[in-house]
This record gives C-alpha cells, structure tokens and sequence, in this order.
C-alpha cells in the first residue's frame, strides 16, 4: 500500500538500519565529544529526516532514552499535533509547508544551511503546550552518508514575553488614547458651556472599565500559562448572557458597517466560570468584526446539544489555508507585531479550563465559524 502524504517525503528508513546507522556515528568519539559538550539540543537526522542520533540535552528535556528517540522524526518527539494528524507522520500533514523546522531541514537536504523560527501546537497528557523554537539544519558526510545536524533552541519564554508586553501596551494604550479623547472633549464642553453631556460621561466610564479588565485579563492569563488560575464556576443564564455579550459591542463599533446577530439562542441555565467564558467568546466576536466587510452579517449561534452547549460566530470572511494551521498558536497574527494572543487564549482558557473544544471551519463559499462547545456542568 503506497503511503500518503501531502508534502513532504513519507519514506521511513527501517528501525534497524537506523540503529545501525547510530552505532557508526557513535563510533566517533570527536563528532559524540562535540554534541555533549553544550546545553543546546542536537539531533542528527538521515535521508528520511528520522533521528538517528541525539544528545543528552534533548533526552533530559523530553524525558525519553534513546532507545525511544530513535527513528522518530521532530514532530513527532515534540507532540505536534500536526504530526499526529498527518497520514504518514510529521512532514506529510497539509500545513507541514508552512513549517520552520521543515522548511530547514528540507533546505539541508538540498546542502544548504538554514536557520529558522517554527511554533509548534503539541499536546501532550491531554494538556495543549505551545513551543515557540528556534532551529537550525545543517549538512554533512559522515561514512559515505548523508546526515543533518538539527539543533533546537527554546525560544518560549522570550516569546511569551515579547508578546504579551507588546500586546499589553498595545492594547492598553488604545484604550487610554480613547478615554483620554473623551475626557478632553468633556473638558471643552464643561468650559464652553458648563454642562455635563450624559453620552460622553458614560463612554469615559465604558472605557475605563475596559482599561480595567484589560489589566486583569493580561495578568489572568499569565497565571493560565503558569497553571496557576483557579476557576470559579457560576450559574450562567442564557439567553440573556448572550445578548448582554452583543451589547458591548454595539458601544464600540468603529469604522465598518457590520451587522451583528443572534440567529438563535436555547434558553437554559449551566455552568461555567463566566470570567473565562467572556474572554473565549468577545475574542471569537471581536475577530469576526475585525475580518469581516462593510454590510456584512456576523451570526452568533448558541445550541444545547445532549449534556454540551456550542456557541459559534459565523462571518463571511475565509481565512486561507496558509494562515489556518498557524491561527491557535501563540506568538501568530495576520493583524500585526502587536497581536498575537486572542485565539491562542481562545484554546487554553476553552480547552485546558473550561474543559471544552475550540476550532474552526473555513470554506471560500461559506465563509468562517468559530466554535466553543462546553459541558452544561464543569466536573
């Protein structure tokens, strides 16, 4: 039966002969010296793109011994859940093109030297872990035989800062900024006329209030990373939750003239923390009205489904398949440095604590629904 893929080679070169493989290049005390003596991970893969060889830095970090190691391809040690999707293994999934490590190691195969920065969504023990690496593939001959040397960095923690400060000031400034407008056409009025315009006294306390959760749901969602975040389950009303949730963004409107509604919504009760629900959802909202066009509609649809509620937000727009795979990782955005953080929050306030499912379709013809399916009840 021939294997499947979609983009790169699925060939894989037999468990034997890759231990064999192994052993010659362990036979190289210089080459073995060289890969122990730093703290950087180094694999070496052959033809196949398998592991052949690596150092103890990588063994320690993933928590393997060789023995396991051998054979496997990156993705693969690494949990991608892209590699476990694929139809013959890491490299062969459909968004495998649009990899940085791939990218590398397929230019090593062709001689040449490459660096670059690849995300990578793993799971691992049901739990969602975002890697934010720096690699880099090299070639070269040893006994007659092709090999790579892939190193890894973990770049995470620069990432993760970088991004959350830079989306913090951003955001924070944007609304500062707005509230400060509103304060000073106030002041104008208050000098020119001596009254108090009830619309513009009520749009500095909205936005205040939105300075204020927007500290909060920074500082909530570093202790999400931290897995310091204790959840707190409250009786949620529906439909009444949801239309409250559309009120807000009927204030805030800017530019385009989009429409936003509910095409239906079960009247129940469940249970959920609330907090965590409104950040999933206004970011589901708020990236439909980021990329849909003047006139369009944004539906938002609820369902009790069994013993599960599935909120989902439809628009018009179609995301193409380049940016898909890349849309819950945590340092990817297609609006900007300055993003980079509300689909990736999307899953792991969805997923990892409110005990759900996130995902997406989109189709040229249809367009583009998120969705959040939950339990009634968070055991």
């Amino acid at each position: 039966m021939e294997k499947e893929t979609f983009f790169a080679s699925p060939d894989r070169t037999s468990k034997q002969t890759v231990i064999s493989e192994r052993k010659k290049l362990e036979s190289s005390d210089m080459l073995a010296t060289i890969l122990e003596a730093t703290n950087t991970l180094f694999m070496i893969l052959n033809e196949n793109r398998q592991v052949v060889f690596a150092n103890t830095a990588l063994l320690e970090l993933l928590k393997m011994d060789s023995e396991k190691i051998i054979g496997q391809r990156p993705g693969e040690l690494l949990d991608c859940i892209n590699a476990r999707e694929a139809p013959s293994g890491c490299g062969t999934h459909r968004f495998c093109k649009e990899c940085g490590a791939l990218d590398a190691i397929l230019s090593a195969q062709r001689g040449v030297t490459r660096k670059n920065e690849c995300r990578i969504n793993a799971m691992n023990e049901n739990k969602h872990l975002a890697w934010d690496l720096s690699v880099k593939a090299s070639p070269f001959e040893f006994d007659s035989n092709s090999y790579i040397l892939f190193s890894v960095t973990d770049i995470s923690d620069a990432k993760r800062k970088e991004v959350l400060e830079r989306t913090f000031f951003h955001d924070i400034l944007n609304t500062a900024g707005a509230a400060y407008g509103f304060s000073e056409f106030l002041k104008e009025e208050l000098e020119e006329e001596q009254s108090i315009h009830t619309e513009t006294a009520q749009n500095i306390y909205d936005l205040t209030d939105r300075l204020i959760n927007e500290i909060k749901n920074q500082r909530q969602l570093l202790a999400a990373e931290r897995n310091e975040l204790n959840i707190e389950v409250e009786p949620i009303k529906l439909p009444d939750y949801i239309h409250s949730l559309i009120s807000v963004f009927d204030k805030f409107k800017k530019q385009k003239d989009y429409s936003l509604k509910i095409i239906h919504c079960d009247e129940f009760e469940f249970h959920s923390d609330k907090t965590l629900l409104n950040r999933v959802l206004i970011n589901m909202i708020k990236n439909a009205t980021e990329a849909c066009g003047d006139k369009q509609e944004i539906l938002v649809n609820v369902e009790k489904k069994g013993s599960r509620v599935v909120f989902s937000v439809h628009n018009e727009t179609y995301i193409e398949e380049s940016v898909q795979h890349q849309i819950f990782q945590r340092s990817f955005s297609t609006k900007g440095r300055d993003r980079g953080i509300g689909t990736y929050s999307m899953k792991l306030f969805g997923e990892d604590y409110l005990r759900g499912k996130v995902w997406f379709t989109s189709e040229k013809e249809r367009g583009t629904t998120f969705y959040l399916e939950l339990p009634i009840t968070i055991s």
